[in-house]
């Protein structure tokens, strides 16, 4: 992996700095990064990024070797698969680590052994919500969820 060309990415391309920056403060690395879940994080954290960032940055960690992204279909999510450790990648772009790391099994965290299914929900008509659940829902945790969703919204005053 080219690491001077990792920097000028870092350096040039917004999503890019805060996907790397993510990945630097990390403890473990992981084989596979979700869109939706690494879109969550940067808004939590106040970043102003689009999907379409996240996946131009993917796309541009990809040609630089760091993995391969992999555009979501029949209910897989889009997501970048890394070829090498994540952790080593945003430490080395952001110049506090030299050498960028191969995936050791051991160093990959636990996978819950299944997929989940992207569910997306036309909440509004401009506005999309995503859920990640289990292929085999049951009608039980169905219920609990919907019970859980009844207790978000916050009564205002007309």
């Amino acid at each position: 992996m080219d690491t001077q060309k990792l920097k000028e990415l870092y350096n040039s391309h917004s999503a890019a700095r805060m996907i790397l920056d993510h990945a630097a403060r990390r403890h473990r690395n992981q084989s596979e990064t979700k869109v939706d879940r690494i879109l969550g994080i940067l808004w939590s954290e106040g970043h102003d990024v689009s999907r379409g960032q996240v996946i131009d940055a993917f796309r541009r960690l990809e040609d630089l070797a760091a993995g391969q992204f992999v555009a979501g279909r029949r209910g897989w999510p889009s997501r970048f698969v890394w070829s090498v450790g994540m952790v080593s990648v945003g430490k080395t772009a952001a110049g506090e680590a030299e050498e960028i790391e191969q995936l050791p099994e051991e160093q990959l965290e636990e996978e819950t052994g299944r997929e989940l299914l992207a569910h997306t929900f036309h909440l509004r008509t401009d506005l999309q919500v995503t859920f990640e659940l289990p292929p085999d829902l049951t009608p039980n945790e169905a219920d609990r969820l919907a019970s859980f969703i009844k207790t978000l919204p916050i009564e205002t005053e007309q």
